[in-house]
């Protein structure tokens, strides 16, 4: 039996919810509303310790890292294979699995913090806001969520943010202008699987097109992703009318500043760029 501990918009559980989808596996779920700390209760801290989602649990095994979850679930169920069959594309896949955990989740997680989370967490009292924050237990995410609340799309953390996803997407056109179709080989992979839910909650956002124009191979890319059935039963599918609109709602908020600060990176760093 598989049963995995998520929420129903966070982005890591996403990334999941796409290979059980791509391999047409039966689950179970557990909700775990982030907002509502639910993720440092008790009952779940015996669970995953770190107090994060997604957890999977298989047949009494605990499986926490979504990307560790992802390549567990293509070994355990190997039909779809979701990883190439050679040495070298399974290694590209991992590059873009890597980048995804170590840039651009936290990019992810600053742009939804400067749009839909801030203006949560600024209607707070003082002490609650505080309290959320030290729940994180974590100084270096304490860090970039308190800036992002604090500064929003000023903060030092939210031009990074700014910087990863323009670093992705220009890697991603230059990547597809040579492979084609996919990321890593003639197939979807985990590669797709990693970066589609960040794509989604940029576009839900309303910010993507700030760095999708004028990269056709990769608007053609993001295309198929979301003529997926997964795709839709993931996200188009299972999404909220309330969650659309308070992405939406939220994103226009902040799209001409991110717009300015994507300008102001290629400004400082075109010799770089180029």
């Amino acid at each position: 039996m598989l049963t995995l501990y998520r929420d129903h918009n966070a982005v890591c559980c996403h990334k999941v919810e796409l290979v059980l989808a791509e391999k047409g596996l039966d689950f179970h779920t557990v909700t775990v509303p982030l907002f509502r700390s639910a993720q440092y209760d008790p009952d779940y801290l015996r669970i995953n310790p770190r107090g994060v989602v997604p957890t999977l649990v298989h047949d009494g095994a605990t499986i926490v890292e979504s990307t560790v979850i992802c390549e567990y679930l293509d070994e355990t169920f190997p039909a779809p294979p979701l990883m190439p069959g050679d040495p070298a594309g399974r290694a590209q896949v991992r590059q873009w699995t890597k980048l995804v955990d170590e840039e651009i989740h936290e990019a992810g997680s600053v742009l939804s913090f400067c749009a839909m989370f801030r203006d949560r967490m600024l209607a707070m009292d003082e002490a609650e806001r505080e309290e959320r924050f030290r729940n994180v237990g974590n100084p270096g995410r304490e860090d970039f969520y308190r800036s992002s609340v604090e500064d929003g799309v000023a903060s030092r953390f939210a031009f990074r943010a700014v910087a990863a996803h323009e670093r992705l997407v220009r890697d991603l056109e230059a990547r597809l202008a040579t492979t084609g179709s996919w990321l890593a080989g003639d197939r979807y992979t985990l590669a797709e699987a990693a970066v589609t839910p960040y794509f989604a909650r940029a576009e839900y956002l309303g910010l993507l097109y700030i760095w999708t124009a004028g990269r056709p191979a990769t608007a053609a890319w993001w295309g198929r992703i979301k003529s997926r059935a997964s795709f839709a039963a993931v996200l188009t599918g299972t999404l909220e009318k309330a969650d659309l609109a308070e992405m939406r709602a939220s994103g226009d908020k902040i799209r001409t500043r991110v717009a300015a600060r994507r300008e102001e990176y290629l400004h400082a760093y075109a010799s770089r760029l180029a």
